[in-house]
């Protein structure tokens, strides 16, 4: 990723995993109108569609993009998956080498804190994003470097509190 940042000239960024693609043929075009229409924005988001291996869509990612995305949005996890999150590139710093599986989430607070405002598609869904990548079969150890993000952007009480709440979410799901 910081190879690739620091080798682009263009004005955005967007970066897409091995197996990701994106959703449909005219996906960048409707980001540049996007990009256009509301003056430059910091970030530009959308949705993100979950599929297999053969390219077979599962359904939409449990979290969605909110309607208003702020820095404040990123303390209850990734709402918006860094494949569906293009950033203004004078916003944007490297990924952080430390975190060998949230970077990602690390990178998009930053650009959160720069930028000036946002720009969502909510009704649009930008990737299809493959299920099965490095931080899905890492999850443990992921899990324990966003921890350690939140409580280091966010306080450590209110992301323990955030946990528990996370944990009662995903209890709920198993149960249904």
């Amino acid at each position: 990723m910081n190879k690739g940042i620091s080798r682009t000239d263009g004005q955005y960024l967007i970066f897409l995993n091995a197996g990701d693609r994106f959703h449909s043929p005219d996906t960048l075009a409707t980001i540049a109108r996007a990009i256009r229409e509301n003056d430059f924005p910091g970030i530009v988001y959308g949705q993100t569609n979950i599929v297999d291996n053969d390219g077979n869509t599962l359904g939409r990612r449990h979290l969605t993009a909110p309607e208003k995305l702020t820095l404040a949005s990123f303390a209850d996890g990734m709402l918006v998956c860094h494949q569906a999150f293009v950033a203004l590139r004078r916003i944007c710093g490297t990924y952080d080498l430390r975190y060998r599986f949230s970077a990602d989430y690390e990178w998009c607070i930053r650009c959160l804190q720069h930028s000036r405002d946002n720009a969502g598609l909510t009704d649009t869904v930008f990737i299809d994003y493959l299920n099965e990548g490095v931080t899905s079969s890492n999850k443990i150890s992921s899990l324990l470097e966003r921890f350690r993000i939140m409580a280091y952007y966010y306080g450590w009480l209110p992301t323990v509190a955030r946990h528990i709440k996370f944990a009662g979410r995903a209890l709920k799901r198993r149960l249904k």
